[in-house]
């Protein structure tokens, strides 16, 4: 089951549709008594990458996204005994928030430099 296409206005994407039985361990069904969910690793490596991806432009971001998917998917394969969805989440929010603002930045120093080179060619001549 892939939560890929998900639209519904208000829902977050985490969260199962209206009507769906979540699986044992998911959210609103306690775990089984004695049994401690574990956060993915996958999760926490998402957001140890979206907490340092603003350094390397727009490379950190997707870095941080494409982690992010990785700890989706495990956590869904793993029939609840995983957690992490907030984590996965947020740091594919933050991994896209990175390229967007990287891209308009980097974009904006091109067109900079390159009306500058331009002028430079129009007064020489």
């Amino acid at each position: 089951m892939s939560t890929e296409g998900d639209d519904e206005l208000g829902r977050p994407r985490y969260q199962p549709p209206a009507g769906a039985v979540p699986a044992a361990g998911h959210r609103g069904i306690p775990p089984a008594p004695g049994s401690v969910r574990k956060t993915a690793p996958a999760a926490v490596v998402a957001m140890a990458f979206a907490t340092v991806g603003w350094l390397l432009p727009v490379l950190g971001g997707l870095m941080a996204v494409r982690r992010a998917r990785a700890a989706l998917h495990q956590i869904e394969a793993s029939g609840g005994a995983l957690d992490g969805m907030p984590l996965a989440v947020w740091a594919r929010r933050l991994g896209w928030l990175y390229v967007i603002v990287w891209s308009a930045v980097l974009l904006y120093l091109a067109l900079h430099i390159y009306i500058d080179i331009t002028n430079v060619m129009v007064t020489v001549k």
